[in-house]
Parts: C-alpha cells; structure tokens; sequence
C-alpha cells in the first residue's frame, strides 16, 4: 500500500513522463514537417498538394500529440492534482487509471 507521499512522487512522475514525452512527439513532428518543405523546396517538386499533405501526415499529426500530451499534463494541472490529492486523498479518474507500478519509489 502506497503512503501519500510515494503517491504524490508517483504523480509528479507520471506527469513528467508524459510532458517529455510531449516534447519527444513535437520535437518528430517539427522534424518531418521540417525535412519534407525543405527538400521539396530544394528539389523543386511541384506536386504541392503532396507537399502538403506530407507535410501534415507526417509533422502534423505527432507534432498534434506532442501538444496535445503537453497540454494535458502542464506543471499548473500537476500542481492541481497534486494539491486536491493532498486535501482530499482523492485522484481523478484520468490519473488513478494512468498510475502504474512503475511510477511509485522502491
């Protein structure tokens, strides 16, 4: 059984993998996005609509989940979490179901 500060140390883990793991998804997207319009610029393809449509698929989207993991686990709702846990001894849903194991000490 955890005491409340492993589950505090668990929580602040779970969001500190979570925004590296955001930064990681952004930092691929950016990548490709990147690669794709500046060897299509040098190239000279003309295919915009590919160019395009690379440029989302393949930047875009992971790019969209890096941000989407950076919003949703920002140092101002782990400090929320953090502080409801500590008053009430309660975890939203989202957070109970993502603590795993791995994130508790020892």
């Amino acid at each position: 059984m955890a005491t409340s500060s492993d589950t505090v140390q668990a929580i602040h883990r779970l969001f500190s993998k979570h925004r590296t793991g955001g930064w990681l998804w952004t930092g691929v997207g950016a990548a490709f996005a990147t690669r794709i319009l500046v060897t299509s610029a040098t190239e000279g393809f003309s295919n915009a609509g590919g160019t395009v449509v690379g440029t989302a698929v393949l930047g875009g989207i992971p790019a969209g989940i890096g941000i989407g993991k950076l919003s949703r686990f920002n140092e101002g709702t782990e400090d929320q979490v953090v502080a409801m846990y500590q008053k009430t001894k309660l975890l939203p849903s989202n957070i109970k179901r993502r603590l795993k194991r791995k994130y508790f000490a020892g």
